[in-house]
């Protein structure tokens, strides 16, 4: 029998054993009592049952980890299941304990012996036809009943003595508190074990990080023309899914490359510029030691990698290779005036494209195949805020975000969040004012939902003489403040200001003025959002209170990620009846 399959048997013996001994006692007359146990049976009772007690909450310890809320309950209420038997259940067993496999078979066969020992003397039926394991026999021969008690088909006697019980109730004693010991050292082992394989999601952001800001420092030194100042470069918000894959994913998973999709656009007023505004896709040149690994399964040339919201897919992450069929990236020329590169081909392409090597220098351009539709942009733009509260008409109809928008935006502000911290693209103090969407002069929604993208001030992007943007309150989670906003804005669809008219100051951005009016809106709304939106607030708003974080320390990054991010993509995905990500990080660590 294996060690698993025993330990099934012991859980539902001692029960039976406990039962028949207390079957016994009631049976005894009070002369008989008093003269052969002086009174002390059922003080034994009373320690054998703690003992089973004890055994059982250590097996329910040691199977949780390996076992689904249904077949832990299986187990336990059915001992002598099939489940107890099953070969991978044994497999799993032996992996959770690993080195401590042998020393518990050992243990756990102490406790069978001792078990079959007290019930040796008492003579309860057995099931004739088995004759593998005693305990299995008289598991079989006497049934629990649908009230949890057995019934005994004659009167129970037990011919035991007392030194020989008192002895063995002491064994019995030590064997479970060997098997809680290897218990609770394999757990120890396992949240080890767990913490070292998990993916570090904190180790890939901060990689994004890197990038974004020397991206930003080299987009602006390239800004040389004497129109410069009227030049503006926005960056489009991604969920960037391939950043959360787990760890046993690794293996089946095929190298993907890092692009950034920004805009660059010219100040409208100006007629005797030859562009105004014109789409770009950023391709980052990699070391071999920092290529990520990406979330997707190999695919085909032709297929292209998205996150499907609803019938319509938003448009593909993946990027044309920079160089064109067989060239390699660093053959394109150094850009050294960005403006007269985008004047080369802003009218034979809707995109363009760049290429960030290593160096950190910006290489093109070159016309990017786009597979999805474009839709000619205008250079109006519409702030979230507006979609949220004072929504355009198109045919009559007021544009307003629908629920699917509204969870697939919140994650790729959520995730973008994480992604720029610290970076001169996302403020600290941003709002739903500061994400903006490009109008359309086609299309049905005549606004790009699914590119929205920041809008710094042009201080805060286009020129490093400054340096980066300064804080105007010392805390370093400013930014998730904004971010809890945020969700509470798009999860009711009302932003912070219509719905507080009038509570924040005009003038400086005031950030504890924000949290009051966060805490009291989550607070009374708390029974009505949802687990994942709630969760992901009420931890931006403890790391705002809490001067001891810093999203620069990787372990916060990390729980930043596995408390918000996550729980947000689930929920999306959820929405979508399709697991995502998150889903197979938390079954990994299972």
């Amino acid at each position: 029998m294996s060690g698993i399959e025993v330990a099934g048997l012991v859980l539902g013996a001692l029960p039976l054993i406990i039962a028949g001994i207390e079957a016994y006692n009631e049976g005894l007359d009070p002369v008989k009592s008093f003269m052969r146990w002086e009174r002390e049976l059922p003080q034994l009772i009373r320690k054998l049952r703690n003992q089973h007690v004890h055994y059982a909450q250590t097996i329910r310890i040691l199977l949780e980890p390996i076992t689904n809320e249904f077949e832990l309950a299986e187990l336990i209420q059915d001992p002598h299941g099939k489940l107890w038997k099953d070969k991978m259940m044994a497999k799993k067993l032996s992996e959770r304990l690993g080195e401590s496999f042998n020393a518990y078979q050992s243990t756990i066969g102490d406790i069978e012996r001792i078990t079959k020992k007290i019930a040796s003397k008492l003579d309860l039926d057995r099931a004739a036809e088995l004759t593998r394991s005693d305990l299995e026999a008289i598991l079989v021969a006497n049934p629990q009943k649908s009230n949890d008690r057995f019934e005994f088909r004659k009167r129970v006697k037990f011919g035991m003595s007392k030194k020989a019980i008192k002895a063995l109730l002491e064994e019995l004693d030590d064997c479970n508190k060997e098997l809680e010991r290897f218990t609770d050292k394999s757990e120890r082992i396992e949240t080890i074990r767990r913490k070292a394989t998990k993916p570090s999601f904190a180790n890939r952001l901060q990689r994004i990080q890197r990038y974004a800001l020397t991206l930003h420092d080299t987009l602006s030194a390239c800004w040389s023309c004497a129109c410069h100042s009227l030049h503006s470069t926005s960056l489009q918000l991604e969920q960037r899914s391939d950043l959360y894959a787990s760890a046993p994913m690794k293996a089946s998973l095929q190298s993907s490359k890092t692009c950034f999709k920004v805009s660059f656009a010219t100040d409208s007023k100006d007629v005797s510029q030859l562009w105004t505004w014109q789409a770009a896709e950023i391709l980052v040149e990699e070391d071999e030691e920092e290529k990520p690994i990406s979330l997707q399964l190999p695919m085909s040339p032709k297929m292209r990698k998205s996150v499907s919201f609803g019938d319509k897919s938003p448009p593909p992450y993946s990027v044309t290779d920079p160089a064109g069929a067989g060239a390699e990236a660093p053959s394109l020329q150094e850009v050294k005036d960005l403006c007269a590169s985008i004047q080369q081909l802003h009218k034979s392409s809707s995109c363009i494209g760049f290429s960030f090597d290593t160096k950190n220098r910006l290489r093109g351009a070159y016309a990017v195949d786009t597979v999805h539709d474009e839709q000619s942009h205008c250079s109006d733009l519409i702030s979230l805020e507006q979609l949220l509260d004072r929504p355009p008409t198109v045919g009559g109809r007021k544009l307003k975000l629908t629920k699917k928008e509204r969870y697939s935006l919140a994650l790729t502000l959520a995730s973008s969040t994480l992604q720029l911290n610290a970076t001169p693209w996302f403020k600290d103090q941003w709002c739903s004012k500061d994400i903006m969407f490009r109008q359309t002069n086609s299309g049905a929604r005549a606004v790009d939902i699914d590119r929205p993208y920041v809008v710094p001030k042009p201080r805060e992007v286009v020129s490093l003489t400054n340096g980066r943007p300064k804080r105007s309150i010392q805390n370093k989670n400013t930014i998730l403040l904004a971010l809890a906003a945020a969700l509470l804005e798009l999860y009711f669809g009302v932003s912070a200001e219509r719905r507080e008219p009038g509570e924040q100051p005009a003038g400086a951005f005031n950030a504890w003025a924000l949290c009051q009016i966060i805490y009291e809106w989550a607070d009374e709304e708390q029974e009505n959002l949802s687990a994942a939106f709630s969760g992901a607030i009420n931890h931006c708003l403890r790391c705002f209170n809490d001067p001891s974080t810093n999203l620069q320390d990787v372990e916060f990054l990390q729980a930043a990620v596995e408390c918000i991010v996550l729980p947000l993509q689930d929920e999306l995905y959820q929405f979508l009846g399709k697991s995502g990500p998150g889903y197979e990080y938390n079954m990994a660590l299972a």
